[in-house]
């Protein structure tokens, strides 16, 4: 067999994108033979395809791998598990799972890895880490500068990502664009709560998957990459009406105070799309990106 790619967090939102793109991109016998789908637990995963789910092994299995060709590593805990088991606990899970990956990377010298991180790090650039009042960036942070450290031997690739838009979309209570397109696929009128400017940028998680997959069959010299993941840049209002003209709704209902300070959470598109264009993949573009995102949430 040849060597495999590993794909960890297989069983997330982006994980089964990146399941549900290897196949589009190259059948199901070629998913089943050339990745090795990693999760918390031995599992299926169901990703929506037609030839049916995928087995992933435990995380734990990485240790007994030493013939890997490359990584996508989407093993995370995200942010709302904090409230959910607590500081602690988070941050002690969390660094098992990158010690793993750590150990797995040392025992697959020179494999490039490529992995998301979040706009949440940047904020906190240039400033003190803030392990218990930010654990979640200040532990995307510390990931960061381990995979910064690797690429002295790899090529490793960090990609940023504030917002997100794709089939597997999580609950819309978490996420304005999933509840915006809730309520569009109840056909009810959608409502900005935010009384101050909010602006964000998008990434397409299939597109970026596609890339992530490129990246790994056609990497980039040795060294460390960090780009942010970044599509579409609009405010909620923008945002908001866009999905109305497309559903056929009234004017979605705001109420915004230009004099609050506003709550802008973004990236320059540029080098992205840059990156894009090099591997030649065609970005989705925004109302496919809204309705394959509606479609999974329906």
């Amino acid at each position: 067999m040849p060597a495999p790619w590993i794909l960890t967090g297989a069983s997330g939102w982006f994980g089964r994108t990146a399941l549900w793109e290897y196949e589009a991109l190259h059948g199901p016998e070629a998913l089943r033979s050339d990745v090795v789908a990693c999760a918390s637990s031995a599992k299926l995963i169901d990703f929506g395809s037609p030839h049916g789910p995928i087995q992933a092994v435990g995380l734990e299995a990485l240790g007994q791998i030493h013939n890997a060709a490359g990584l996508i590593h989407l093993a995370f805990l995200t942010r709302e598990r904090v409230a959910e088991i607590g500081v602690e606990r988070y941050i002690q899970t969390s660094r098992a799972i990158t010690a793993r990956i750590a150990a797995f990377l040392d025992h697959n010298p020179a494999i490039p890895i490529i992995t998301p991180s979040s706009g949440a790090a940047a904020v906190l650039d240039g400033h003190q880490p803030d392990l218990h009042g930010n654990p979640y960036a200040t532990l995307k942070q510390e990931e960061e500068a381990l995979w910064r450290q690797s690429g002295a031997s790899r090529m490793a690739a960090v990609f940023r990502v504030y917002a997100a838009s794709g089939r597997f979309i999580k609950d819309p209570r978490l996420f304005a664009l999933s509840d915006f397109l809730s309520k569009a696929n109840a056909g009810q009128p959608i409502e900005v709560r935010s009384q101050r400017p909010v602006i964000r940028s998008y990434v397409h998680v299939g597109t970026m998957m596609r890339l992530f997959w490129a990246l790994l069959r056609s990497p980039l010299p040795s060294g460390f990459l960090q780009v942010d993941a970044s599509m579409e840049t609009l405010s909620l209002v923008e945002l908001a009406r866009i999905i109305s003209r497309l559903w056929g709704l009234p004017e979605p209902v705001f109420c915004i105070d230009p004099s609050l300070e506003g709550d802008h959470y973004e990236a320059d598109t540029g080098p992205f799309r840059a990156l894009l264009d090099r591997y030649h993949i065609a970005p989705l573009d925004l109302p496919g990106q809204l309705r394959e995102t509606a479609n999974g949430l329906a």
